[in-house]
């Protein structure tokens, strides 16, 4: 009975401890915490100082400012943090893809924006350009273009680099880009400032490499997630604030890139005499500086007061030149021509209002393209051809223009455009030339009735007194000798006057003048000879022209012939053959020492049907003018008040024909 009792106490004691066990158990599971969410933030396997795989006692330690950083802040959230070392390029692609949270620290850029949303920045980056310490060729970014670049793929540097002309090597790391620059196999290495010196001063380098180029794209420097994680974002952001009002930020920020460090008490008190002696030297010195200062303040005053006077002139002078402008602005505003001003690459510089009007300028002229004004195409055009002056038809419109070119103090071209309509006065001009073509027409005709008129009155009066006067000897001899020389006068005027209406076409050719005047000159042996004339000549054999060799021969026969007939009676006559080059022109000179030619003669030489001579047709120099200038040749008569007369022959010369 008694062991019975002692059983079912047992049983009552374990039952209570299973029930106690199990209290305990389910008290044990309601105390334990929820588990944390885990964020995987990837890094740069070897940043350093930023991030990097570091060995410790044989261990791989992943460590440096980002992960102290990011471990801070997320001390201060409710997340889990799992770091995952990448290269660097794989560690963006990871992100890009969803394979990891976050990056641990990325600069910012508008293109990686498009992909990825930042955190408040915790630093402010920037790139550098490292180069060979005895470069003195790169020292920025535009020196870069066609050498040898190395830079980390898919770092900012090769973002900012990759349109570039140049040779571009990118490395896992950013460390194996500065040791291909040791080793001569790049000209330069683009990458983060704070991690190119790090890495420099690891490798032992200093005094082989240094940086140029300044602060290159200095830009925010923080945490990154996929676009759309707001709340990772908020989290992270929230507990950097956090850091950085507690102090943290700054502790590990000075564990990294260190802090400044105070100077001893005993360097205080070796310069506090100098700092005394420098507060007496100062003193000193500023006594000295309060006397100059009076004396300047006197000086100061007095110009002062001399500029107060030479700015009054100027504001003086300054409306007076504005009171011209106005005036010469009314003045070219108020002609009945456009007036334009251009700089040697067509930007207007001033237009009247006529040349705006005309040239349909909306607005204000000045600082527009003439390129880009339709009424200004050609302005344009004659600035390009480079004429001076001329005329240019605008649809039925005439327009008369003058270009002057000035050369500014400033080595720069200006240039002044004045243009006219001249529609009217153009029809005026074709109005006048028409008119004087009809008076020319009609005195020639009147001379041409006269000059025929003359010898048919005298064939018709022989003609009359014939049937009267037949058996009479002597008549008959007056008739057969002066009715043909009158026929042979009028064949003279016919001849010449056809060969002024229907001149032979220009057969042009090279030729010596020397070989072109002695085949004259044989027409005129006899009478030279016979007339005791002394002929002298004088030019190069072999002084070429380009005429038409009969054409030119007709115009020196007549010249010829009027010098030596001037020559008769004349004591000791002489005629001079003289030829030289000028420039761009051959000068023919035939002078003979006869009376002279009077200036009313001069005037009118070339006229038709006008002669001197007892039965000369007027016609010779006349159709010789014509027959030269068809051959480009220019005929001058000279007469010196001394006497003797001089006939000159300008024949153009042109070099690539002549030669």
């Amino acid at each position: 009975m008694k062991r019975s009792k002692n059983k079912k106490r047992l049983a009552m004691l374990a039952g209570l401890l299973v029930c106690f066990c199990l209290l305990m158990l389910s008290a044990t599971a309601l105390a334990e915490p929820e588990a944390k969410k885990i964020v995987t933030v990837a890094g740069d396997a070897y940043f350093p100082p930023f991030e990097f795989l570091d060995e410790r006692d044989g261990l791989k330690v992943y460590r440096g400012f980002n992960i102290d950083l990011i471990r801070a802040v997320f001390a201060k959230t409710d997340l889990e943090l799992q770091f995952l070392p990448l290269p660097w390029e794989e560690a963006l692609r990871a992100l890009q893809e969803g394979r990891v949270d976050a990056v641990g620290g990325m600069k910012y850029d508008a293109e990686r924006a498009h992909y990825f949303d930042f955190s408040e920045e915790y630093l402010i980056s920037s790139l550098a350009i490292f180069v060979a310490r005895d470069n003195s060729i790169i020292v920025e970014l535009s020196d870069l273009e066609n050498k040898r670049i190395a830079v980390q793929k898919d770092d900012i540097a090769y973002q900012k680099l990759k349109n570039r002309v140049l040779e571009l090597t990118a490395t896992v790391t950013q460390e194996e880009a500065i040791k291909l620059l040791l080793a001569g196999k790049v000209d330069a290495v683009v990458g983060n400032r704070m991690a190119g010196q790090y890495i420099v001063q690891r490798l032992g380098a200093m005094e082989r490499v240094k940086s140029v180029g300044g602060f290159i794209n200095p830009e925010r420097y923080g945490f990154a997630v996929r676009r759309g994680n707001e709340e990772l974002l908020a989290k992270f952001n929230e507990g950097l604030r956090k850091v950085k009002n507690d102090g943290t930020f700054d502790q590990i920020y000075f564990k990294w890139f260190g802090e400044p460090v105070d100077y001893p008490a005993y360097y205080y008190k070796k310069y506090l005499s100098y700092l005394g002696l420098g507060l007496l030297a100062t003193l000193l010195l500023s006594l000295v500086f309060w006397r100059i200062n009076v004396v300047l303040k006197r000086e100061v005053a007095h110009r002062t007061q001399e500029l107060k006077q030479a700015n009054e002139e100027l504001i003086r002078m300054n409306r007076y030149i504005q009171e011209v402008n106005r005036y010469q602005s009314s003045v070219l505003n108020s002609g009945y021509g456009g007036i334009l001003t251009s700089d040697a690459a067509g930007v207007i510089r001033f237009a009247n209002r006529y040349a705006c009007e005309r040239l349909a300028i909306d607005g204000e002229a000045t600082g527009k393209s003439l390129r880009d004004i339709a009424g200004c195409r050609w302005i344009v055009n004659i600035l390009q051809t480079g004429d001076a002056t001329g005329e240019v038809q605008l649809g039925s419109d005439w327009i008369e223009y003058a270009v002057l070119r000035l050369a500014a103090e400033n080595q720069t071209e200006e240039i002044v455009v004045h243009f006219r309509d001249i529609n009217e006065e153009k029809k005026l001009r074709e109005d006048v030339g028409k008119r004087h073509k009809m008076e020319a027409l009609g005195q020639l005709v009147a001379s041409i009735a006269h000059e025929i008129r003359t010898p048919l009155t005298s064939i018709k009066t022989f003609t009359e007194m014939l049937p009267n006067k037949y058996d009479n000897a002597d008549f008959r001899e007056k008739i057969s000798r002066f009715v043909p020389q009158e026929i042979e006068r009028l064949n003279r005027v016919v001849n010449d006057l056809l060969s002024y209406a229907n001149p032979p076409a220009v057969q042009r050719e090279r030729l010596p003048l020397k070989s072109l005047v002695d085949g004259v000159l044989v027409y005129f042996a006899d009478a030279i000879s016979r007339q005791g004339i002394r002929l002298s000549i004088d030019f190069d054999d072999e002084l070429p022209v380009w005429v038409d060799r009969h054409q030119m021969k007709q115009v020196l026969i007549n010249v010829l012939l009027n010098a030596v007939q001037a020559l008769e009676g004349q004591a000791a006559p002489a005629l001079r053959l003289s030829a030289e080059l000028r420039e761009t022109e051959v000068h023919l000179l035939v002078s003979d020492n006869g009376p002279g030619i009077s200036p009313e003669v001069l005037h009118k030489a070339f006229e038709p049907f006008y002669t001197t001579k007892t039965g000369g047709t007027g016609l010779g120099l006349f159709v010789s003018y014509q027959l030269a200038r068809r051959n480009d040749v220019e005929i001058r008569l000279e007469s010196p008040p001394t006497g003797g007369a001089t006939v000159r022959l300008i024949f153009g010369f042109n070099p690539e024909v002549l030669t």
